[in-house]
This record gives structure tokens, sequence and C-alpha cells, in this order.
């Protein structure tokens, strides 16, 4: 029997794209899968896309939230709580995977007895066009020569979490923090390198990641650094990151600050 593979999506107005996101894991190459659709009290017409696909296939769950507690933690730590894969991923209702994404991480997966695997991908725009590859691995690239992964990871969330196939664990938990929205992914990243997992990137493209117009600039906004502070610091009290990198990263932050304050 192949392995279960739980996929997560946390969604909220997503009418646009959601249609195209659930066909893109529905035709994986590798069928035996779960897709948890987790509806976080949408007002738009997501739930009729949400219900009929659930009436089409039935590897299709379904969780209704009756609040939204902001960003997508929430979400998709009530999509882990009822999966019941052996392996979990996760994709938010805008992004596309290509279709052997799947069975190709998992024979990564299995072959390198890893715990996470994730990809590279494309961009793509609003009307789905390929606009070029996605720069996560950058700072990364650069970084690799001066540290070790485990240190990189303090420096640049270098893991897509869209990208990701990882091995199920019942305490993994993404933090709810409401000032870590969009920072919640990094976080569980950090707490995996410093338990010493076995993380591995496939240099293959498996993902389409939407960038809209404001997709960039949430991330590289004073605001987005301000959360980056916020970050270290819950990481250094919580002893997983060490002074030296805590003042250093929390030093890049604040000049990103007063950078992002001086264009103004």
């Amino acid at each position: 029997m192949k392995p279960l593979i739980s996929v997560v999506t946390p969604i909220y107005n997503a009418e646009a794209y959601l249609e195209e996101t659930i066909l893109s894991v529905l035709e994986q190459t590798y069928k035996n899968i779960e897709l948890i659709l987790v509806n976080h009290n949408s007002t738009d017409g997501s739930d009729k896309i949400i219900q009929k696909y659930q009436k089409q296939d039935n590897r299709v769950k379904v969780i209704t939230l009756d609040i939204n507690k902001g960003g997508p933690a929430y979400p998709r730590n009530e999509g882990v709580k009822v999966s019941t894969g052996e392996y979990i991923a996760f994709v938010d209702s805008d992004d596309v995977w290509l279709p052997e994404k799947l069975e190709k991480q998992l024979a990564c997966l299995q072959e390198n007895k890893a715990d996470i695997v994730h990809t590279l991908a494309f961009t793509i725009d609003k009307e789905s066009t390929v606009i070029g590859d996605f720069q996560n691995q950058r700072v990364y690239n650069k970084l690799k020569y001066l540290m070790k992964k485990k240190s990189i990871i303090y420096y640049t969330n270098f893991i897509n979490i869209n990208s990701v196939l990882m091995k199920k664990r019942k305490d993994m938990i993404f933090s709810e923090d409401i000032n870590l929205v969009a920072m919640e992914d990094w976080k569980l990243w950090i707490e995996y390198f410093v338990e010493n997992k076995e993380i591995i990137l496939v240099e293959e493209k498996l993902l389409n990641y939407r960038i809209l117009s404001n997709s960039a600039s949430r991330r590289n906004s004073d605001i987005g650094y301000r959360k980056t502070l916020h970050l270290f610091s819950l990481m250094y009290l919580e002893k997983k990151i060490s002074l030296g990198h805590y003042v250093l990263s929390s030093v890049l932050a604040i000049s990103k600050i007063i950078l992002k304050n001086f264009e103004r």
C-alpha cells in the first residue's frame, strides 16, 4: 500500500484561484491523498467551489470555521488535527502544484529517510502566466559558503511552505501569535533545524507560486521586518537561537527598518 499523504489548504475569500489550486492537487500523479479544505470563514463564493469538489471526489474533506483569526496558522492547525496521512503537505489557495510534485518528493523523502523535502518554484501572475523563478534560495546560495544550513535559517526563510512534503508528527503546530502572521512557518522550520531534522531540497521546480501586487510589499515592509524582530526575540527566549545569531539577525532587521523608513 502506498502511504497516504494529507494536503491542507487554508481558504479565505479565494474564489478567484481556488479551483485551479484544488485541481492541481487532485490531478497529481500520486493518487493516495486526502485534500483537507479549511474554510476560514470566507464571505465570497469559495464555499460553492469547496462543496463542488467535496461532492465530486471522496478524497476531499472539508472543515468550516465560524471565526477568522487572521493569517493561515489557525486553519492549518485545524487541518493537521483531522489529517490521517503518514505524510503531510500544505498549499495555499492561490498556488498551483505541478503534476509530479508529490510523487517525486515522496521518492526523495523515502530514499533519503528525510523529515522534510522542499522544492524550487516558478512564479506566476494573476493570469497564471509563468513570469520567473521564485528567489527564496538566493540568500541561501550566498550564505552557504559562510555558515551551516542550520544557521542560515536564522537569516532567510529559504523553505517555501507550499513546496513542502514532510513526515507528520503529533506535536507539529504553527504559532497562532498574531504578531507572527506570515512568519509562522519560518518559526516551525527553525524548530526543526534546532532538532537536527533532515531537510532536503529537490532542485526542481514543482510549484507555481503566485505573486500578486501586494505579495512582495507585505514581505518587504516595515511591519514585515518588525515581525522578524519579534520572531527572533521569541526564538532567543526559547533558547532556539544563540546570542550571536540573535544579535546579528536583529541588527540586520533593524537596518532594513531604518532604510525602509528613509525611503518614505
